[in-house]
């Protein structure tokens, strides 16, 4: 039986390439997402590359955060063990003071309350099962504050926080856990025109990064890990 990695926010981006990595190495996949068509695009896209690849894919809103509780529940009873999980998900808002209050839910439910709830859920599971891998996707902007994303840094500085202190609970049973932490990645989601795609951090960088954490050695542990883009650097140079 190949093992199952579950990969939120998996139909674009940062998700789509980590769902990529998974079905070259072999894994089953529980695929999670907003967007019925990109999900339903990705997952013809693997089964066409990786024919052998079993791709489960589930719509739902992480915006609602019962909603992913209940998906992720009924995901767990139906799965013997989850080897992995990689928590993708998330929403880039501008702004801090000047955000509704609809603006600031909804960052919070996708990128904190749905993130934490399904992440708790699987974690337990993995408890029990004495192993199993925990990665989250954090921000340098959880690390170092930036004004002009301020709630935005909010909620990833919460997950860092949250994802160091679970690497600490799930020590004991054998479970890895790391945050990762990249800059500005080329994404739908930062395409604002204000940086060259080109000098971004590609998606693939990611899955290298995951590759590498992966590949230590069983004495070793990174809970975080940061990967900066050296254009933003260049630009705080005096």
């Amino acid at each position: 039986m190949s093992k199952v990695a579950l990969i939120t926010g998996a139909s674009r981006g940062i998700g789509r390439t980590i769902a990529h990595y998974f079905a070259q190495q072999g894994y089953s996949l529980i695929l999670l997402s907003l967007h019925k068509e990109n999900l339903q695009k990705i997952q013809s896209e693997l089964t066409q590359q990786y024919s052998s690849c079993n791709i489960e894919a589930v719509n739902v809103d992480f915006n609602h955060p019962n909603d992913v509780e209940t998906v992720i529940t009924s995901i767990i009873a139906s799965h013997e063990k989850i080897d992995v999980m990689v928590n993708s998900a998330g929403i880039l808002k501008a702004g801090g003071t000047n955000l509704s209050l609809c603006e600031l839910s909804e960052l919070i439910n996708i990128n904190l309350l749905s993130t934490i709830t399904a992440c708790n859920l699987v974690a337990n599971k993995m408890k029990q099962q004495g192993s199993g891998e925990i990665y989250n996707l954090g921000s340098t902007a959880g690390l170092e504050p930036v004004p002009k994303i301020a709630a935005y840094s909010a909620t990833k500085s919460a997950i860092v926080s949250y994802t160091q202190s679970l690497y600490h609970e799930l020590l004991p049973f054998g479970v890895k856990v790391c945050c990762l932490c990249p800059s500005v990645v080329n994404t739908d989601m930062t395409n604002d025109g204000r940086i060259d795609n080109n000098l971004k951090i590609d998606t693939e960088d990611l899955a290298k990064a995951l590759d590498f954490i992966r590949s230590l050695s069983s004495g070793a542990a990174i809970n975080t890990l940061t990967i900066r883009c050296k254009v933003m650097d260049l630009e705080k140079q005096p």
